[in-house]
């Protein structure tokens, strides 16, 4: 019997190195497998998380290898459509440009994901998205490309995660977070600059005399901030406070989000960062800066704190004062299952996908 299912290209980030796009494009990649016939083309060449940005020979092989490959695949695949989840800026985003010009030779039918920022609004960006749509992850965002792209050819649809938990589970993990005598703070997230460990040490810092634990999670490969962190942490003798647990994944990871009782992430680049619905699916409150859509995750109080960028001194009297409050855990968990769960967010992605089939 013949397979009548569409046929599904899928171009974009996935892993290695692991990052909030890559980890999305698995799941959406997943999902659509199980309605449609799909291929996946990776794009991006780097292995580790600081060479992102950075041009190498395995990159520049890469993207001739990119280039036939999507090329053998439009030819003898013959999708009905391509989804795309496209670089915003810099020179991947005329790497990538190129790869969707490609699709248009052939007459494939487009939708474009944007998971970052930074798209310039050009004349040659218009010509690119023309008769094209796309899905962005925050109605907030579509400020950033109203001048190329027609709001009736944009789809919103937020990030999601699967439910790792039963309620009964969670039962006990609030049972024994309640059980603790020392509160658990949690840094959970590749430890680069912009992602705020320094602005989280300073934080610790400053609530240093109350009764806490700050567990640092995520891989730290630069060196140089590897130094940088280490003298922060040791010129504020912050030794007993704060530990840096590497990278951590699977019942390693959730073992420390079960004992978790706040997120603390000042970051300062971020869209709809999947760490907060980690939290949230753990019933775990978040502080944060006002990046990206994280004021809309973060939206009433008992969900977290929310800042303005850099001022940390302020996310630390949130924090300080949260320390000594009860944690609305139930409230937070019924917010995840109620927006966040991937089933939910699975089948409006393949609604959009059978509309422009």
């Amino acid at each position: 019997m013949k397979n009548h299912k569409k046929k599904i290209l899928f171009l974009g980030r996935f892993s290695p190195p692991v990052h909030g796009a890559a980890k999305m494009n698995e799941l959406y990649l997943n999902s659509l497998k199980e309605k449609f016939e799909v291929k996946k083309i990776k794009i991006n060449y780097s292995l580790e998380i600081d060479e992102i940005g950075k041009i190498n020979f395995r990159k520049i092989f890469g993207i001739f290898a990119v280039f036939f490959k999507l090329l053998y695949h439009l030819i003898f695949f013959r999708p009905s459509l391509v989804y795309f989840e496209i670089a915003p800026s810099g020179i991947a985003f005329y790497r990538d440009s190129v790869y969707a010009w490609l699709c248009k030779i052939f007459n494939r039918k487009l939708i474009f994901q944007l998971h970052a920022k930074g798209l310039r609004q050009t004349k040659y960006s218009k010509a690119l998205f023309k008769n094209c749509k796309m899905i962005l992850l925050s109605e907030l965002f579509y400020r950033e490309v109203n001048k190329i792209i027609k709001r009736r050819e944009v789809y919103i649809l937020q990030n999601g995660i699967e439910d790792e938990i039963t309620d009964k589970e969670f039962g006990q993990i609030i049972d024994k977070r309640k059980s603790k005598k020392k509160k658990t703070i949690l840094f959970l997230s590749n430890m680069l600059e912009d992602k705020g460990p320094l602005d989280a040490l300073e934080i610790c810092n400053k609530i240093r005399d109350e009764n806490f634990e700050c567990l640092f999670v995520g891989a730290m490969r630069d060196k140089k901030f590897k130094r940088r962190w280490t003298e922060l942490k040791d010129g504020y003798s912050l030794d007993k406070k704060c530990t840096y647990l590497g990278p951590k994944y699977g019942e390693d990871k959730k073992n420390i989000l079960k004992k978790a009782d706040f997120l603390l992430f000042p970051t300062k680049d971020e869209r709809f960062p999947l760490v907060i619905l980690e939290a949230f699916m753990y019933g775990i409150p978040v502080l944060s800066y006002d990046v990206g859509a994280i004021r809309k995750m973060v939206s009433k109080n008992y969900l977290g704190s929310v800042v303005k960028v850099n001022d940390w001194e302020k996310l630390s009297e949130s924090l300080k004062k949260r320390l000594l409050e009860n944690s609305e855990s139930e409230k937070i968990r019924e917010n995840f299952k109620r927006n966040y769960q991937l089933g939910k967010i699975m089948k409006k992605l393949i609604r959009i996908i059978e509309e422009n089939l």
